[in-house]
C-alpha cells in the first residue's frame, strides 16, 4: 500500500516506500501515476516541481516528463538524452486504497491485492478511514503486535482490555492462503463496551493476516449468551508498508458500518482505538525495536510463548515468500549471465 486515495488529491505526495523515494499524483482522468521521485539529472526530488497534464517539470533545471517516466521537453538543448528517464511504478487503486507494486513491472498483478472489501464504497460510512501512522520500528514488529492478541490484556489494560479478559485460548487457523487468529471471550468486562452493556458481556476479536502485510480484525460484543451471529460486525483494516529496514508506515481504519443512533459508539471506538495505538502500541513497538539494535528476531533466540503461535505462523510464511522471491531474482541474474556468456 502506498496512500490511502484521499491522500493523492490536487498536489503530489511524496513517500518513501521500501527505502525508494515514491512520488504520486493525479492525471486529469484523475488515475494515479507513481514515479521514483529524483530527476535524472541532477537528482532533484521531483515532488518539489510542478506539476500540469499529467506531467511533471522539475523544479530544479526545468527538465519535463510525462506519466511514463519519458522526458519530453529538455529547456537547455533540442536533444534529450538517453539517461533522461524516471522509473515508473504500477499503481491500482481499490477499496480506497493505492496499491503499488515496487517490483518488475510486468509482474503486477491486481488479483493478488488483499481482499479488503470490508471498507464500504461510501468511505464516509465508516467510523475512522484514512489514517496513517509513522513508526519508528521494522513492520515485522507490527505484524507481531497485531497478530498477537494476548497483549491486549496487558498493554491496552484500561483502554481495550482489562484483568477480565485473561486465559481465553486463541484459535489459530488457515484458510486460502490466509492465516486466521480467533479470540471468544464470555463473560468479559471489555472497557470499550462497558459503556454499552453496563455488565459483563460476551466478548470476540478475531483478525486475519493477509500476505504480505494486511490484516482485517473484526470484533464486537453481545449480552451473555446470545449468538454473536446476530450482531453486525464491526471491522478495522491494517495496513504495514516498509519505509526502511527500521521504519513503516502504518495505515489503518475502523470500517464498521454505524446508524444514526450508534454515533456515539463509533466516537467512543474510534478514540479507544486511536488512544491504543498512538500512545500504547506505537510507544512500546519503537522501543523494542530499539532494544534488538537491528538485529533479526531469531537470531536474538527469543523465548516463545504458546500466546505467539499467530505470529510466529505468519513471519515463517513471510521468510518463505522472501526466499522464494530471492530464488527467483538469483536465477534471472543466472539466465542473464548465461545469455552474456
Amino acid at each position: 500500500m502506498a496512500a490511502w486515495s484521499s491522500e493523492v488529491g490536487e498536489g503530489p505526495l511524496a513517500r518513501r516506500l521500501l527505502d525508494i523515494p515514491v512520488v504520486l499524483f493525479r492525471r486529469d482522468d484523475g488515475s494515479v501515476v507513481a514515479l521514483h521521485d529524483r530527476c535524472p539529472h541532477r537528482f532533484a526530488p521531483l515532488h518539489m516541481g510542478r506539476f500540469a497534464d499529467g506531467q511533471v517539470e522539475c523544479a530544479y533545471h526545468g527538465l519535463r516528463f510525462d506519466s511514463a517516466g519519458a522526458c519530453v521537453h529538455n529547456p537547455a538543448g533540442e536533444t534529450i538524452p538517453p539517461q533522461a528517464k524516471v522509473r515508473t511504478f504500477p499503481v491500482h487503486e481499490r477499496h480506497h486504497i493505492l496499491w503499488i507494486w515496487m517490483g518488475e513491472a510486468a509482474l503486477a498483478d491486481p488479483d493478488r491485492i488483499a481482499d479488503l472489501s470490508c471498507i464500504p464504497e461510501d468511505p464516509g460510512e465508516c467510523a475512522n478511514i484514512g489514517n496513517h501512522l509513522h513508526v519508528r520500528a521494522n513492520y515485522l514488529l507490527e505484524i507481531d503486535n497485531l497478530m498477537d492478541l494476548s497483549h491486549v490484556n496487558y498493554l491496552h489494560r484500561g483502554t481495550l482490555g482489562n484483568d477480565s479478559m485473561r486465559g481465553h485460548k486463541v484459535n489459530v487457523h488457515e484458510e486460502n492462503g490466509a492465516i486466521h487468529a480467533d479470540l471468544w471471550m464470555p463473560g468479559t468486562i471489555a472497557p470499550i463496551y462497558s459503556a454499552l452493556f453496563g455488565r459483563p458481556c460476551d466478548q470476540w476479536t478475531n483478525i486475519v493476516w493477509m500476505a504480505p502485510s494486511a490484516m482485517r480484525l473484526d470484533y464486537g460484543a453481545v449480552p451473555p449468551g446470545a449468538p454473536a451471529v446476530q450482531q453486525p460486525e464491526d471491522v478495522a483494516v491494517h495496513i504495514l508498508t516498509p519505509e526502511t529496514e527500521r521504519t513503516t508506515h502504518y495505515f489503518y481504519g475502523t470500517c464498521g458500518v454505524f446508524g444514526p443512533e450508534q454515533r456515539e459508539l463509533a466516537e467512543m471506538i474510534r478514540t479507544a482505538q486511536t488512544a491504543a495505538f498512538v500512545t500504547e502500541d506505537n510507544p512500546m513497538i519503537e522501543a523494542v525495536d530499539e532494544r534488538m539494535e537491528g538485529a533479526e528476531l531469531w537470531s536474538l533466540r527469543p523465548a516463545i510463548l504458546s500466546s505467539d503461535v499467530a505470529s510466529v505462523r505468519v513471519r515463517r510464511e513471510i521468510e518463505k515468500m522472501i526466499r522464494r522471491e530471492n530464488r527467483s531474482e538469483s536465477a534471472a541474474e543466472g539466465n542473464v549471465e548465461s545469455a552474456v556468456a
